[in-house]
Formats: C-alpha cells, structure tokens, sequence
C-alpha cells in the first residue's frame, strides 16, 4: 500500500486548520454574537475563506492571499490589545502570536520560491 504524498509541507495545513478555525470563529461573531456592526469582522470572514481556499488551490498567489489574511488578522489582534486592553487579552495575545508566526512563515516561504 502506498500513501499519497502531498507537495506542502505540513505546517501548511496546520495554517490551514488555524484559517478555518478563524473563519468560524468570525462567522460566529457576525451571527450569534450579533457584531454585524464591525466591518473588520465581515473583512477578516472573506479573507480567512479566500486565503484557506487558495492555500489549498493555489502555490504562490495563494501564499500571497493567506500572507495578507494573517497580516491583516494580526493587525487586527494588536489594535483589539491596546485598545481594549485586559477585557480580552488572552484570546487577541493568542491569536496575535500564531497569526506573526503564521506570517513569518508564510512571508519566508514566498520569499524562497521566487
């Protein structure tokens, strides 16, 4: 028996799972927790399932798109810490940190494959 051997490595899926966890999430906060209200949530949903689309589909324009998702996200993250500060500092510290590493990676990798 022999296994079928994908052309990604695996960290690639692991941003991937972290994608699509993020686009649940933000699903979530349009519906059930009725914040329709702020745009940056309905900007982060199409981009968190555009970016797991085309880590899946695309090479180097993928790379691209999910770079500036997580970018985004981050940016995203570090104004909810200083303006919100301590009400949900976990949950954005968290995110924050996996959302630059994700970048970093993601940012080398693009830079590898030129």
């Amino acid at each position: 028996m022999t296994g079928i051997k994908s052309k990604r490595p695996p960290v690639t899926y692991a941003i991937v799972v972290w994608v699509i966890i993020n686009a649940v999430f933000m699903a979530l906060e349009l519906t059930v927790f009725n914040d329709a209200a702020d745009l940056n949530n309905s900007i982060l949903l199409v981009l968190w399932v555009v970016s797991a689309a085309s880590l899946l589909f695309l090479k180097k324009y993928g790379l691209a798109i999910a770079a500036f998702a997580v970018i985004y996200a981050f940016s995203f993250n570090a104004f909810n810490l200083i303006y919100f500060g301590s009400s949900i500092e976990l949950l954005n510290g968290i995110s924050a940190i996996i959302n630059a590493a994700a970048a970093t990676y993601l940012l080398i990798n693009m830079a590898h494959k030129q």
